[in-house]
């Protein structure tokens, strides 16, 4: 497995449990989040986010 691929699978993890935390806290994003986090996942996709670089201090 790629970290590229560890990463994304990371991320959608994240996403699945911020998405279980909100559903049981019971709110709701605003329209604006959720057009921000949209626009975020979108850049992401295409390239436009700085990568995450990970430094190991050894």
């Amino acid at each position: 497995m790629t970290m590229a691929t560890m990463l994304e699978r990371e991320l959608r993890l994240i996403r699945e449990r911020l998405d279980s935390i909100e559903d049981a806290l019971g709110e709701e994003m605003s329209e604006d989040d959720k057009k921000a986090r949209t626009e975020a996942l979108k850049e992401h996709r295409e390239g436009k986010t700085a990568p995450f670089v990970r430094k190991y201090a050894r």
